[in-house]
């Protein structure tokens, strides 16, 4: 794949837009210092640790899972209390924005709930230039894969000139499912050296992906 070819971008939003990875760190560890488990106390620590299906990321941290969807709807309430106070990437807007100019096409496709990411991106219209988004229709982040597949139909990508951008290895498990292209930005929820261990082509951040897109090198 030629990233001059490129038509279409599908964009994870938690991670890749929205610079959480530090806020979903603090929310996390409250809750283990209140079930008296080991916090993780560093985002290091975090993005080695992170991952879906998130039943399974809880109990890898010792969470019993009979009270999954008890700690999902306790950390989510206490998510959306504040999320207007989490910033997007530095570059985020600025990027997205330049490649509105390129003429690609791009999406918003998450694992959060719909509802909450319409709240989420209606207090952030910096990206009221792309597709409506697209979300899951419950809080437990499984996977989007299907959904993501729905917005192809819908607007007729390519698989070959569509690009999902985000920032773990469900995003590139999504990628490869929908047969299409892949970038990860390293500055998300997951480590840079988690990503490439599986395989994944990586960037430093947002700009880097630009840069990509606009030399047009070659997947």
């Amino acid at each position: 794949m030629a990233f001059t070819d490129i038509t279409h971008i599908i964009w994870d939003w938690n991670g890749t837009l929205l610079d959480d990875a530090a806020y979903c760190l603090d929310l996390t560890d409250r809750l283990l210092r209140i079930f008296r488990l080991q916090p993780m106390e560093t985002l290091e620590n975090y993005r080695e640790r992170f991952g879906f299906p998130v039943i399974d990321y809880y109990g890898q941290l010792g969470f019993d899972r009979q009270i999954f969807p008890e700690v999902a709807v306790i950390w989510m309430d206490a998510y959306m209390k504040n999320e207007r106070s989490i910033p997007l990437h530095a570059d985020a807007a600025e990027v997205t924005e330049k490649i509105r100019q390129m003429g690609i096409r791009q999406v918003i496709v998450s694992a959060s709930k719909l509802e909450n990411l319409l709240s989420q991106l209606a207090a952030r219209p910096q990206f009221a230039h792309f597709d409506p988004p697209r979300g899951l229709g419950d809080i437990y982040a499984g996977s989007k894969k299907d959904i993501a597949l729905k917005w192809m139909a819908d607007t007729g990508a390519d698989p070959k000139r569509t690009l999902l951008v985000g920032d773990t290895l469900h995003d590139l498990e999504v990628a490869r499912a929908l047969g299409c292209g892949c970038i990860l930005v390293e500055n998300g929820h997951q480590s840079a050296s988690r990503l490439r261990a599986a395989g994944a082509r990586t960037v430093p951040d947002l700009t880097g992906l630009y840069a990509l897109l606009r030399d047009g090198a070659a997947e």
